[in-house]
């Protein structure tokens, strides 16, 4: 795993200068070694991680064998050992998977991106076209930015990296922000600074005189359903996620895995120990309360299969790293679970460079509780309008003690959402606030198409049920935007690289033909998961329900943090366009016990603390 960064520009040459200047601001991403490439109107800078290859053969940048074509590249290609086949007819100087890409590229153009089974990112400055080819991967797990501007093109792992050029100016993009604020994070192509934008995953971009041109090179399609049974699939399922785990094993240092002791990391650390000759490494996150606790389970199963287990519970006072947090995720971020996979990376890299996760299980499988109340309120959507308006307001008109409970709470809510558009009732259960809820902090402009993102995402959906299409969507935003964002900046803030075998794009491609009957079933979330590997999980992790990577947070700004979460409001409402009475009413009602604000609290906090580095500064 690596850093890359670079300019192009056919005004005026870049200043090879700026190149260690890049590379200053990617040290963490690529800590082993630097370089810098810089002739004509092409610079390129990259950092590295060496985890293939460790000699000064792998360094980069990197050329062919005539120097005409140079790349920089940041991520792991799992299947470079059976792609070196097709073009072994090169000369091979490296045992590395970036000199395989290099000489790809050669053989077929932009196509060779068709081959690649892997996490990516990668520029590649080719001299006789005098063009630069950038490209990121299938499901976005490795992050590239750019600027694109008359004359010059800026690209790099980092937005410090764009920002390392003084003539990059750092500036909110105020629509970015108020989308922030709804989703919890960032959605792309934006990044919360005006002019920088993110590469789609799966899309490449050609940048040449002319200027840029930008290309989809793959999609996820639920299209095309298998019609066997859910025994055959499930035989399948299991030969497909060995191989992809296999594959991500391929390492010239030590590799663990991040252990919740949930499904999903349970059966990678099953598979993982059935690979591996000796014990695996396993790392956990714990909590203080015993509501957001996990590692009893992580326990049990770390002894199931007695790897080296280690753990660590995270408190109040780990908010010290906060500046950290801010620092590493560069964009307006505000999922909280960000700060322990922040302490089990830094935990993992103590004795290891490369860590396996089980990223992308949920959304492949129908893991969350919103994929069963989704259901439910298409069902009950079904029902005469005057029947469900009855219910709610019988419901609405229960004492509170009874009406608080949640399993009420939620038939209520059901109920009066029913009506709603699919695509705003969906919203409903997986962002962190909407309308009215941002209009209490916001006195900016209100975009016409609040959900673009979403809407956008279910017309390009193509399963044949709504439990397709909502995986999918999922797949397309909250994991790319959300947990893919978490996993890469916490881990390689570390240098560690962390890799998930659910991620595998010919693994996503087999679970999207899965029938989704077999993935939830009579509520029984990831069920055909679930058989695959039960005979490899203890019970209580097979039969447990999702618990998440919560944090504490509610309670937290009401005790150790509420001095800190008070100060960075006040600043915060200071701000334009936000509304300083309104955001003292949410913390207030958090405060005295009228509300649970928590999330949103910590959403405010965090973009305070963004303002403060990236534009304050």
């Amino acid at each position: 795993m690596c850093g890359i960064g670079g300019k192009l520009s056919f005004t005026s040459r870049p200043d090879p200068d700026l190149g260690d200047a890049m590379t200053a601001c990617m040290d963490h991403r690529g800590p082993d070694a630097e370089g810098v490439y810089a002739t004509g109107p092409a610079l390129l800078a990259h950092t590295r991680l060496s985890i293939l290859d460790l000699s000064a053969a792998g360094r980069q940048p990197m050329a062919n064998a005539d120097d005409s074509v140079h790349i920089v590249f940041n991520g792991e290609i799992y299947n470079y050992r059976e792609l070196r086949d097709r073009v072994d007819h090169y000369p091979f100087r490296s045992e590395t998977d970036t000199e395989v890409l290099l000489h790809l590229y050669e053989e077929y153009g932009t196509d060779c991106l068709q081959y690649l089974r892997g996490m990516f990112a990668f520029a590649i400055w080719d001299e006789r076209e005098e063009r630069l080819f950038l490209a990121r991967d299938r499901l976005g797990q490795k992050p590239l930015f750019f600027r694109n501007t008359d004359g010059a093109f800026w690209f790099g792992s980092t937005i410090k990296t764009l920002l390392a050029d003084p003539a990059v100016p750092a500036e909110p993009d105020l629509s970015a922000i108020r989308e922030y604020l709804t989703y919890q994070y960032t959605p792309h192509p934006k990044t919360g600074f005006e002019g920088i934008a993110q590469l789609a995953p799966a899309e490449y971009a050609i940048v040449d005189e002319d200027g840029m041109d930008r290309e989809q090179y793959w999609s996820l399609s639920f299209a095309d359903q298998f019609d066997a049974g859910p025994y055959a699939l499930a035989a399948r399922l299991r030969e497909e996620l060995r191989e992809a785990t296999r594959l991500r094993m391929r390492s010239d240092v030590p590799v663990g895995v991040f252990l919740s002791g949930g499904v999903d990391s349970s059966i990678v650390t099953a598979l993982m120990s059935d690979l591996a000759d000796e014990p695996v490494n396993t790392y956990s996150i714990g909590f203080d309360r015993a509501a957001y606790d996990e590692l009893e389970f992580a326990r049990e199963v770390a002894s199931e299969y007695e790897t080296n287990h280690t753990e660590y519970t995270v408190q109040p006072d780990a908010m010290e790293v906060f500046p950290e947090l801010i620092e590493q995720y560069e964009m307006p971020f505000g999922d909280p679970s960000a700060l322990p996979t922040y302490y089990v990376s830094e935990m993992a890299s103590q004795d290891t460079t490369v860590a396996l996760g089980g990223d992308a299980g949920d959304e492949t499988f129908a893991g969350y509780d919103r994929y069963t109340r989704e259901w439910v309120v298409s069902q009950l959507a079904r029902l005469p309008r005057p029947l469900r308006e009855s219910g709610a307001g019988t419901l609405r008109a229960l004492p509170k003690p009874i009406r608080r409970q949640q399993l009420l709470h939620y038939a209520r809510r059901a109920l009066e959402i029913a009506d709603e558009e699919p695509t705003q009732r969906y919203a409903r259960f997986i962002c962190h606030a909407l309308g009215d809820q941002v209009d209490e902090v916001w006195d900016g402009p209100t975009p016409d198409n609040e959900l673009r993102n979403l809407r956008e995402a279910f017309e390009r959906a193509d399963g044949p049920t709504r439990m397709d299409e909502i995986t999918h969507v999922d797949i397309m935003t909250y994991l790319p935007d959300d947990l893919l964002v978490k996993v890469d900046r916490a881990s390689m803030a570390h240098s560690l690289e962390v890799r998930s075998p659910f991620l595998d794009p010919r693994f996503m491609e087999f679970a999207a033909r899965v029938p989704a009957e077999y993935k939830w079933r009579r509520g029984n979330k990831k069920w055909l998961l679930k058989r695959a590997f039960e005979d490899l999980l203890p019970d209580r992790v097979l039969t447990r329900e999702k618990q998440g990577f919560g944090v504490p947070i509610d309670e937290w700004f009401r005790g150790d943090l509420r001095d800190f979460g008070r100060e960075k409001l006040d600043r915060l409402g200071s701000r334009d366009p936000f509304d300083g009475p309104g955001i003292d009413t949410v913390y207030d009602e958090h405060l005295d016990g009228r509300a649970d604000h928590g999330y949103r609290i910590w959403d405010l906090v965090m973009l305070e603390g963004w303002y403060e580095r990236f534009i304050d500064d």
